[in-house]
């Protein structure tokens, strides 16, 4: 997205060029005039200010970030206490963003289950067959009927494997779909050895150019919407402070079952965007849904707070 921090740095850039070329001529030209070497002063102390400005804004973005995380942790003390959450990183999910989300999990007192990674395979249409491989085998278990999108048969299968909304400590199919999914590489789980989730997290990727297909969008949310039957809850989480076009969290908001059955939130790259992860998952646990963040369709920054 084009702010005015880009702005900022076009501007040093095309004034740093002037500069340099205002030099060589002196160096290998003819003496420069007067209107010139002012021109030249005066460009250089515009790079100066904007530099300066520059410093400033990142200042205040540090300052914002820091009292927002601190801000946060106090917020979501306790919120997730007795809960059991997994997470779940969509392909292309920025690790970084993983990783605050899970800090956040912790330090809400929740119980982190697993961590799963979804690669590509599972929504290449190319790759059909190993879905095919891995799911059929539980069709009757997993409600799988004819005509189902491989997304929601996906979502289905790794929704069984991971999620359940009583606290589950030992399930003997949800380990062996795991198994299933695995093998065929489809997911890559690091399982915490805790049980089955009742909350799920999905970190979503970036918006991207070129678009993805919509295809490819609508089978994710698909998925997402498919684990929601196993668990108490399911939060789309998307880094989408830069943009929303494009992405699972504007499609899920777009489609007429996902928004009645999950939340989402569009800046969970920021810390603030982390902590209202935190508090749509509650919101979720205790059966309510909301669309959190700052840019299309969302109902508010972040749900009415405490939560309860």
């Amino acid at each position: 997205m084009i702010n005015f921090r880009y702005h900022i740095v076009s501007l040093m850039a095309v004034f740093l060029a002037l500069s340099i070329g205002m030099v060589l001529g002196v160096t290998f030209g003819a003496p420069v005039n007067a209107g010139i070497n002012t021109q030249a002063e005066a460009d250089r102390k515009q790079v100066q200010d904007l530099r300066a400005e520059l410093d400033r804004r990142n200042q205040l973005d540090d300052y914002r970030d820091a009292w927002a995380a601190r801000a946060g942790r106090s917020l979501t003390d306790g919120v997730l206490t007795d809960y059991r959450v997994g997470l779940i990183a969509m392909p292309d999910a920025p690790t970084a963003v993983v990783n605050s989300i899970t800090t956040a999990v912790t330090d809400a007192r929740g119980t982190l289950t697993s961590t799963t990674r979804v690669s590509r395979n599972a929504f290449d249409p190319a790759k059909v067959d190993d879905l095919n491989a891995a799911v059929e085998p539980y069709s009757g278990q997993l409600g799988l009927v004819a005509g189902m999108s491989n997304g929601t048969r996906f979502g289905l299968a790794l929704g069984r494997a991971l999620g359940a909304k009583d606290v589950t400590d030992s399930d003997p199919l949800a380990d062996s779909i795991r198994k299933s999914l695995t093998s065929r590489s489809l997911v890559d789980i690091n399982d915490e050895g805790v049980g089955q989730a009742q909350l799920l997290i999905v970190v979503t990727g970036r918006a991207t150019d070129p678009r993805p297909l919509a295809e490819a969008l609508s089978a994710h949310v698909d998925a997402d919407v498919a684990l929601r039957g196993y668990v108490l809850g399911v939060v789309l989480a998307g880094p989408n402070s830069d943009n929303i076009e494009g992405t699972d969290v504007l499609a899920a908001r777009n489609q007429s079952t996902a928004v009645e059955v999950l939340s989402t939130v569009d800046v969970a790259d920021l810390p603030s965007g982390v902590s209202t992860v935190v508090l749509a998952g509650k919101e979720q646990i205790l059966g309510r849904q909301g669309h959190y963040g700052a840019f299309t369709k969302a109902d508010s920054p972040l749900p009415v707070v405490p939560v309860r």
